[in-house]
């Protein structure tokens, strides 16, 4: 009875993920590619984890969907369909992660008093990181199309990894690469960004306090404030989306290991898992809503953007009235 409250539980929000993920994400990056917030090195993380967020949208939670809704399991077709849906949807839930990973690094570099870590914070090195990141993950899931076939589990063919020792270390390499690492990662990097940011206010209080000449209200100071604030407002998203990620991944971390030491074919056991991989896909949905609350230039980019279609609209529906009342 409970397992099949949890997997309609599943359908219903999975589907919403899906629909609310994708209009989210789409939005992600039409306010990113703005040139207010285009101008930071951060913002190409943020693009390219929406970009992924759609790919696993599509590739995971979907497939995801049509298996627990409509029993369609393409893996289940045959061997090659099953590698490379498991290779995909591995690679596509777990870049959106590093890439966030990878975001908290160039917020630490951009807040820290060392002239050549702040170097490392700028739109070149951010395109190569972001490289860098699809070649990690191509190779750490490399072992995915040997190790993965179809197999027999009951009554049904399913797609899954080999008996044995390549089973335990699938789990392993997965709990580690995917849950524990950058959830660690995350939180270290984001501890240090807040480090050197109360450090850097300390030393630039006294001498803000010493410095109120009319000069302070001069372009190139007026466009600093303005890039400092839009930094304060990234590092807003960044740690309301590091935040999200921790809840929504840890708990499926947790089950995962615990699936080593306990007895996975209880009930107990199964419902667990599929509650809690609800709230994994959650992150792949929910980014453009948290970056909403949590950052007012966001909001700000948004409105913009809700403005200038409106107005759009608007001109188009006049043109639209003007032509029809020249023809009648």
């Amino acid at each position: 009875m409970l397992l099949d409250f949890v997997i309609q539980l599943s359908k219903i929000v999975l589907l919403l993920f899906i629909i609310f993920g994708t209009f989210g994400n789409i939005f992600n990056l039409l306010i990113f590619t703005r040139p207010a917030l285009l101008r930071s090195a951060c913002t190409l993380y943020f693009i390219a984890a929406s970009i992924d967020n759609l790919l696993a949208l599509y590739t995971a939670v979907l497939l995801r969907l049509m298996t627990d809704a409509f029993a369609i399991d393409i893996g289940s077709i045959s061997n090659p369909l099953c590698k490379v849906r498991v290779y995909v949807g591995y690679i596509a839930l777990s870049l959106s992660p590093y890439c966030f990973i990878l975001a908290c690094f160039d917020r630490y570099c951009s807040s820290s008093t060392s002239v050549q870590l702040r170097s490392w914070s700028n739109r070149k090195t951010a395109k190569k990181c972001i490289l860098g990141a699809i070649i990690a993950s191509l190779v750490l899931y490399s072992h995915i199309p040997v190790g993965f076939k179809l197999e027999k589990l009951g009554s049904a063919i399913v797609c899954y990894p080999q008996s044995g020792v390549y089973n335990f270390f699938w789990r392993i390499s997965y709990i580690v690469i995917y849950c524990f690492a950058p959830c660690i990662c995350m939180a270290v990097l984001c501890l240090l960004t807040i480090f050197n940011i109360r450090r850097q206010s300390k030393q630039i209080q006294p001498t803000s306090m010493s410095t109120t000449t009319s000069a302070a209200m001069s372009t190139a100071v007026r466009l600093s404030r303005t890039h400092r604030r839009i930094d304060r407002n990234l590092v807003q998203m960044l740690f309301t989306q590091v935040l999200s990620q921790l809840l929504f991944i840890l708990p499926f971390a947790i089950v995962s290991l615990a699936e080593l030491f306990v007895d996975t074919t209880t009930q107990a056991f199964i419902v667990s898992k599929r509650f809690f991989t609800i709230p994994l896909f959650a992150s792949y949905a929910t980014s453009f809503y948290l970056y909403t609350m949590s950052s007012p230039v966001y909001r700000k980019e948004f409105l913009s953007i809700v403005s200038c279609v409106k107005q759009t609209y608007e001109r188009g529906r006049t043109v639209a009235s003007s032509l029809s009342m020249c023809n009648s």
